[in-house]
């Protein structure tokens, strides 16, 4: 949805796609350089906007969750270097939802939250509404726990479809100051961060700040 009633939803969709094209330009020119420029670029609910702007991936709202598999394979079909190896992800609240995601989409990630109050979400009024920053954590040994299910039953005999872990990032109200607790007390693998990076003075200076932070321990 557009961010305002200036913009068609058409006007919107281009802008995305115009700024896509720029970050994968700037990426593609610095492919040399892994340590800065290794990054995937995934474009938020816009499939035909993903695949114009051959970004690496999409993220699939959790409301849509069932439609990964069509997704995924129109991604694969029509990206204009028929990528195999398309990322999608999207997000969950909950281990039942984790589990019914992993077992059967196979996401590339998770957002899995809301972990903070947030503006994101303004009818979780109390902290008592949020799942909280240790659930990312439960998610990751949750599924964790299925594939070693799935590797003793193979062992047994019994087929199982290959599966792949997703990676769990948290999120929701997430900043400098306490992106560490999912990650390094909860044991998620990363963050995913809006406000406080996007409406921060120097962004990569708080980007640099929550690293140290999620990796000083």
């Amino acid at each position: 949805i557009p961010p305002n009633n200036t913009m068609t939803t058409e006007e919107f969709e281009q802008n995305v796609i115009a700024l896509a094209q720029s970050i994968m330009s700037m990426k593609k020119r610095h492919s040399n350089n892994e340590t800065i420029y290794n990054f995937k670029v995934v474009i938020n609910d816009y499939i035909h906007a993903a695949i114009t702007a051959n970004v690496d991936g999409i993220h699939v709202k959790e409301r849509n969750i069932n439609q990964i598999p069509y997704i995924r394979q129109t991604f694969q079909e029509k990206a204009n270097n028929n990528k195999n190896d398309v990322m999608i992800g999207t997000s969950i609240h909950s281990i039942q939802n984790a589990k019914e995601a992993f077992m059967l989409y196979q996401p590339n990630y998770l957002f899995v939250g809301t972990c903070y109050m947030t503006q994101s979400h303004p009818e979780k009024v109390n902290v008592e509404d949020l799942e909280g920053p240790a659930l990312p954590g439960l998610v990751k040994r949750t599924l964790e726990s299925i594939l070693l299910e799935e590797a003793t039953e193979e062992e047994e005999g019994h087929y199982c479809p290959p599966k792949t872990l997703p990676i769990i990032y948290a999120i929701g109200g997430i900043d400098s100051n306490n992106c560490a607790e999912p990650v390094v007390k909860y044991g998620a693998d990363g963050v995913a961060v809006i406000r406080s990076v996007m409406q921060a003075e120097d962004p990569g200076g708080i980007v640099e700040n929550m690293i140290h932070a999620m990796t000083k321990n």
